[in-house]
């Protein structure tokens, strides 16, 4: 028997209804390999950007040097958060799950990162993926523990964590994330890389100054920095009967007043800084990294500032400040509490405010308790 037409015009709705629910129930189970294929497809034919996610802001305020508006560039850590833990929450999950490149240190700083990484189901940032990006290869790491073992805090295996901390390494740092961007988007690798050249520039002028870099060459003195050699060989090298030394400019030369210095600190945030700049964290508010502190241990950090004339104690802001506050009071040292990464406080939105913040902040100290 025929169908009449408008029984078939019905018939054909129901099959129009179910082809559309089965499509609908299709791409719901996509797997996310191809989910990822149409997004890297979408951004190859240049309707959006690429979108970088990095655990720390620090990570994204370098990566959007190299960027500019080819990219949308997301953190996952505040800046004045403590970057050792950080709650993996869901949304970070779907942030990193749409993620083009995932920006992280690599060296057990992040210990929440694998579990955001897991949750978001993206092959596209999985580590050896082109789009994981690890930031402390090729820097000098330091502070190597020969001893792993719990008893030692928060003890990171393969050395100090808080690379960022050293201008020099920060170059380093945008080095790692420049490689990745370029395989990920090849179409606009001139640009980035022409980027990173304007990056390291600018880092190694503000750095030495303007001076000594047209003297020897950005790419001399940062191969002698990067392995700290550099202040030996400044120091035995002369222009004009004077030193090299004399010829610095930048944040080198704004740090004179605390150069050779000793300071107390709440935890080991500040080694590598601390190396670029010749000043030395000789107490810890931390007995151990990670490791509260005890009021007899706090007892006996304000009688070694006291005994050694220790006048500054340098912590980062997501760090009780009373604490802080207390411990210099009783020691009659200045207090100086800065953020440890980008956007940690009002106006520090580059990399250069951050640096700019730590170097005044500690040379204003100094000069102020001497």
């Amino acid at each position: 028997m025929g169908v009449s037409k408008g029984r078939r015009s019905a018939w054909d709705s129901i099959q129009d209804a179910a082809t559309c629910l089965l499509a609908i129930t299709l791409l719901a189970a996509e797997p996310a390999y191809a989910q990822g294929a149409r997004h890297r497809h979408r951004h190859q034919g240049g309707q959006q950007r690429l979108l970088v996610v990095t655990s720390l802001p620090t990570f994204a305020a370098i990566t959007r040097e190299l960027t500019g508006d080819l990219a949308e560039v997301e953190a996952i850590a505040r800046g004045d958060e403590d970057p050792h833990f950080v709650q993996p929450r869901p949304s970070y999950a779907a942030k990193v799950g749409r993620a083009d490149l995932f920006v992280t240190t690599g060296l057990d700083l992040e210990m929440w990162a694998p579990t955001v990484i897991d949750r978001a189901n993206n092959p596209r940032v999985v580590e050896g993926s082109e789009g994981h990006v690890v930031t402390y290869p090729g820097v000098k790491l330091l502070e190597v523990p020969e001893d792993v073992s719990r008893f030692g805090g928060d003890v990171h295996a393969f050395g100090n964590p808080h690379v960022h901390t050293d201008p020099v390494n920060a170059i380093i740092i945008a080095e790692n994330i420049l490689r990745n961007l370029t395989q990920v988007d090849p179409d606009n690798a001139e640009t980035y890389e022409a980027n990173f050249r304007d990056f390291k520039d600018r880092v190694m002028r503000r750095l030495f100054g303007d001076q000594i870099v047209q003297m020897l060459g950005a790419d001399a003195i940062f191969q002698l920095a990067r392995n700290y050699e550099f202040w030996g060989f400044a120091r035995n090298q002369s222009f004009q009967g004077r030193p090299l030394t004399d010829y610095l400019g930048g944040w080198l030369a704004e740090a004179t007043p605390f150069r050779g210095r000793r300071m107390a600190c709440y935890h080991k945030s500040w080694a590598y800084f601390g190396a670029r700049f010749q000043i030395e964290c000789a107490v810890f508010i931390e007995p151990r990294p990670g490791i509260p502190p005890s009021p007899r241990h706090l007892g006996e950090v304000v009688g070694t500032m006291g005994d050694e004339s220790i006048l500054v104690l340098l912590a980062a802001n997501y760090f009780s400040h009373s604490q802080v506050e207390q411990v210099a009071s009783r020691t009659n040292a200045r207090a100086v509490i800065v953020p440890l990464d980008v956007r940690g406080a009002e106006g520090v939105d580059t990399y250069f405010d951050l640096v700019d913040l730590w170097v005044s902040s500690l040379s204003e100290a100094f000069l102020a308790s001497d």
